[in-house]
């Protein structure tokens, strides 16, 4: 029994060699894919952990990036807060440097006007004593004539009046006369044409009108006011005669009868007799009617003068008798209506404005001057 297991024994032996063998042959292929596949995880492992590595060094280098900027974002509005205000406060100072700036220039503006005010004075003092010094006769003269034709000019506004401008006028030309000028001529040429002018104008005396009117409004307390009662009385004592002479003849009743009775014609209606207080009024009335005629010739108001009198004169025929001293009344008023109220005046500047040139052209000779200046007229 012993010898038979034994070769059976190493039979087994074998086998078992032979099949070891086998499965060594059949797992290298296995052992060899295993270890790539775990250099492959490692590897993988290893380029994961890398990317970790890289995505946090990233991150903390773009989060100190970011504080960094943040700092110099705070620093920088730091920055410009504090530039804000020196800007601030320069341009503060910049506003109140050109405030003083634009006062001291009206101050110096003023301060040259002040020098040139000063300096016109000088001069016009300096001129003023070199004309005192060399002022002559003629000067004084033709400074008169000027001083008589402006007054002449005025007194023809102011007055409107003819004789007054004239007169004076006539004086300037008695003064120019006495000067001894070469331009002289030219100049009472002038003054002469003035003249003309002045006389060929017809002057209105306002004075005597005024008065005249005065007398007549005064007279209106003397006027005959329209009375029946005398008309009346006579036909009763006409009557009466007849009755006394019913035997006379007829010839010496028609003569006494004409010697008593007397026809007047009147041209307006007879107004009804009028009561005392009536009368005032009346009289008053036409008190008042002259008194506007005057203040429209004060005015030379033509068209309120002439309807004024002609009211006047449709009272003196409605309210007075038709007497000699009323018709006097009467056609005085027709004598003051054709009476134009209205003065035309002629313009006498040019007189006033050769003696100004003369005047002129004489300075620039003594402070030698070169050509005289234009005088503008006088409005």
């Amino acid at each position: 029994m012993t010898k038979t297991t034994e070769p059976n024994a190493k039979q087994s032996t074998a086998d078992t060699k032979a099949v070891d063998k086998n499965t060594a042959v059949k797992d290298k292929p296995i052992t060899k894919t295993r270890s790539g596949l775990g250099f492959f995880k490692a590897l993988r492992r290893m380029f994961s952990v890398a990317i970790l590595i890289g995505t946090i060094s990233a991150g903390w280098l773009f989060w100190k990036d970011w504080q960094i900027q943040i700092q110099v974002i705070d620093n920088n509005s730091s920055v410009i807060s504090s530039l804000s205000s020196a800007v601030s406060i320069a341009k503060n100072q910049s506003q109140l440097a050109i405030s003083q700036q634009r006062q001291q220039q009206q101050t110096s503006q003023q301060l040259v006007e002040q020098i040139k005010n000063l300096q016109m004075r000088v001069n016009a003092q300096g001129l003023r004593l070199v004309e005192l010094g060399a002022t002559t006769r003629s000067d004084w003269l033709l400074a008169e004539a000027e001083y008589l034709a402006r007054l002449a000019k005025q007194r023809l506004q102011t007055e409107r009046s003819v004789k007054s401008a004239l007169g004076l006028l006539e004086s300037v030309d008695a003064i120019l006369i006495q000067l001894d000028d070469p331009n002289i001529l030219d100049v009472r040429s002038v003054v002469a044409a003035d003249i003309t002018r002045l006389r060929l104008t017809s002057d209105i005396d306002r004075e005597g009108i005024y008065l005249e009117l005065q007398a007549l409004a005064k007279s209106v307390e003397s006027l005959a006011l329209t009375e029946f009662t005398q008309l009346n009385i006579s036909i009763k004592e006409s009557t009466e005669t007849l009755e006394v002479e019913e035997q006379s003849v007829m010839p010496s009743f028609l003569a006494d009868l004409a010697s008593l009775v007397r026809v007047r014609q009147r041209q307006i209606p007879i107004e009804p007799m009028l009561h005392q207080q009536e009368e005032q009024i009346v009289r008053r009335n036409l008190y008042m009617m002259f008194e506007q005629a005057q203040v429209a010739l004060l005015r030379e108001e033509q068209s309120i003068y002439r309807a004024t009198l002609l009211r006047a004169q449709n009272y003196l025929q409605r309210f007075f008798q038709s007497n000699p001293s009323n018709q006097v009344l009467y056609k005085r008023l027709e004598v003051l209506l054709g009476t134009d109220i209205v003065q035309q005046l002629p313009k006498i500047y040019k007189s006033l404005e050769a003696i100004q040139g003369l005047l002129i052209v004489r300075e620039q000779r003594l402070f030698g001057g070169d050509e005289p200046k234009q005088v503008e007229p006088e409005q």
